[in-house]
C-alpha cells in the first residue's frame, strides 16, 4: 500500500513538470507600399522580414512616452534592442539590398548605444506598431521610423519608412508601415522527454506490483 502511495505521488509530480519552454525567437515582417516623397505616386510594394532572438539582446535602454530625445519629444514609448539579436534578415527592394553588416542603428540621444527600437517590449509577446532603426550601404539608406513634423509639433515615432538613395533612385517613402509578428511554436524542454520516460517506468512498476499481488 505504501509503495502504491509513493507511485501515485510520483505520477502527480511528474505530470506537473513543465513540458515546454517559451520561445525567445521573434519573427517580424515590415510591409507597405512605397510612394514618391510627396505621397502622390505609387512606386511599389515592399515586404521586409527579420528574425530576432531576445536572449542575444544586450541593449537595456528604454524611453517612456514624452521623453526628451536630443531636443525632440517622443510620442510613444521605445524599447531598445541590439543588432546582436538579429539572426536572419531579408531587406531588399527594387534591386537594392541591406545586410546585417550594414545596420547602423539609431542613437536617440548622447550616451545611448546604437540599436533597434520598437514601441513594445518584445519579451511580453506584444506586436510592435512602430519601429525605428536604419541600414545604409554604398548607394542608399533605409530608415524605419522617422521624425514627425506638423504645424505645431516635432517628435519621434510615426512609424514611416523612408529610403534615401543618391545613386539608384530618387527618395521614396511610405506613411503606412505595417508590422506583423509570428513566433515559432514553443520548444519542448528535455524535461518533457524525461517525463514521459518516467511515466512509462512507473506504469511498468505498477503493473508488475499488481501481478505480484
Amino acid at each position: 500500500m505504501t509503495r502504491l502511495s509513493f507511485l501515485s505521488i510520483a505520477v502527480v509530480l511528474i505530470v506537473g513538470m513543465p513540458s515546454h519552454v517559451q520561445a525567445s525567437i521573434v519573427n517580424l515582417t515590415f510591409s507597405g507600399t512605397y510612394k514618391t516623397m510627396d505621397l502622390e505616386e505609387e512606386v511599389g510594394a515592399f515586404s521586409y522580414s527579420m528574425t530576432y532572438d531576445t536572449t542575444l539582446d544586450t541593449n537595456t535602454e528604454s524611453f517612456a512616452t514624452g521623453a526628451d530625445l536630443s531636443g525632440l519629444t517622443t510620442y510613444h514609448e521605445w524599447h531598445g534592442y541590439s543588432a546582436s539579436g538579429i539572426i536572419d534578415l531579408d531587406f531588399q527592394f527594387d534591386g537594392m539590398e541591406w545586410l546585417l553588416s550594414e545596420h547602423s542603428g539609431n542613437v536617440p540621444r548622447e550616451g545611448v548605444t546604437e540599436g533597434l527600437w520598437f514601441d513594445v517590449d518584445l519579451a511580453t509577446g506584444a506586436t510592435p506598431t512602430l519601429a525605428w532603426f536604419k541600414f545604409n550601404n554604398s548607394s542608399s539608406d533605409l530608415y524605419l521610423g522617422v521624425m514627425y513634423f506638423d504645424d505645431e509639433n516635432i517628435g519621434l515615432g510615426t512609424g514611416s519608412t523612408i529610403v534615401f538613395s543618391s545613386d539608384v533612385m530618387p527618395s521614396i517613402r511610405t506613411n503606412s508601415l505595417t508590422i506583423t509578428r509570428t513566433d515559432p511554436d514553443p520548444i519542448p524542454e528535455p524535461a518533457s522527454v524525461i517525463t514521459w520516460t518516467l511515466l512509462g517506468v512507473v506504469g511498468c512498476i505498477a503493473t508488475w506490483w499488481k501481478r505480484r499481488r
